[in-house]
């Protein structure tokens, strides 16, 4: 299997580079980024597009790609794929954007707006809250709006509802009561100084049910079925098993050697706060009606936990989304054995 290093990330301005070192490993190899605000890399762009390698030399390469929409505290990751590759892919390990510290120096007076954080994908037909602050000089009860232009992102910025006052201290906050589209929204000042604030992406992604039917008669046999709305047919569903937080999963990452900076060993210990899924079962969608697509299929679960649909749809209005996480008992230990013997 290819061996596979995740490099550095470099942002400017709405897109950025991704780097990383490949080793064919005798092996014709193709490779590309994944990459994202969260661990599912539902990101415009992300994929990169795949790139072969030829088998020799067998050594390792430096490789690259573009990265639109690349932002500070996305994750990402260097996946390859050859003949020999685990389960089809050799992942590398997941990194994370890091931030720019600004020098300390003296206090700016100048007002400016931000809006605070990354947002959380959300299911297509949830509601979503944008805040945000306006600093400087007098920045209390000044009028402002939420702007929006929805994927691809070739509209103008058009404002959506009405304008707010901020508050004593500059804060604010938007509620958008339906995110129908994935959609970049930012605020604007309605008098002057006319100010505009950070642009965030809101990832609007396909609403996933998960439901479980056990079998009476033999423990571990289960059917895992479900929707997946708006309807996406053919699309690949993942049944996905949670690791416990802090737990590392076994990868071919293991081969990323060299020592560890602090601020990259403080990264990996947020990054170990967040729970991973690692996939034991797919299938694919098919069609139900206008709005909804359908999955079924019936497993045995050999390893106990929590488990969840993920839906994997190409980079688009809707992201990839995943289900509420379901709780599955495995067969006995006792019936494996049996089962082994024969």
């Amino acid at each position: 299997a290819p061996e596979v290093v995740t490099g550095s990330a470099h942002v400017n301005g709405t897109s950025g580079e991704l780097e990383g070192v490949v080793n064919p490993c005798y092996l014709p190899t193709t490779y590309y980024f994944q990459y994202g605000p969260t661990n599912s890399y539902s990101s415009p762009g992300s994929p990169t597009a795949p790139v072969k390698l030829p088998a020799e030399p067998a050594e390792p390469i430096h490789v690259h790609a573009a990265a639109p929409g690349l932002a500070a505290e996305d994750r990402y990751r260097l996946v390859a794929i050859n003949a020999d590759s685990v389960d089809g892919h050799t992942y590398g390990k997941e990194r994370i954007v890091a931030v720019k510290k600004k020098k300390p120096g003296k206090k700016s007076t100048k007002s400016a707006l931000k809006l605070t954080g990354a947002l959380e994908p959300k299911p297509v037909g949830e509601p979503l809250v944008i805040s945000g602050s306006l600093t400087g000089p007098d920045n209390a009860s000044r009028q402002i709006v939420l702007q929006a232009t929805p994927y691809p992102y070739r509209a103008a910025f058009a404002d959506v509802g009405a304008p707010v006052l901020t508050g004593s201290t500059g804060a604010f906050s938007f509620r958008v009561s339906k995110l129908s589209t994935s959609t970049h929204f930012r605020v604007a000042t309605v008098s002057a100084p006319l100010l505009t604030s950070n642009v965030v992406t809101a990832f609007a992604t396909v609403r996933v049910v998960l439901k479980v039917r056990t079998s009476k008669y033999e423990k571990g046999l289960v059917r895992l079925y479900g929707t997946v709305s708006p309807s996406e047919v053919g699309a690949h569903v993942f049944f996905e098993l949670e690791k416990p937080v802090g737990e590392k999963p076994i990868s071919p990452s293991k081969l990323e050697k060299g020592g560890r900076s602090k601020k990259r060993g403080e990264q990996e210990k947020e990054k170990e706060k967040q729970p991973t899924f690692v996939s034991k079962f797919s299938t694919t969608t098919k069609r139900a009606t206008r709005s909804l697509a359908r999955f079924s299929l019936v497993v045995m679960i050999q390893d106990a936990g929590s488990y969840r649909a993920f839906v994997e749809v190409p980079a688009g209005p809707l992201a990839s989304g995943h289900s509420q996480t379901v709780h599955l008992g495995a067969e006995p230990t006792k019936h494996k054995k049996k089962k082994r013997k024969k």
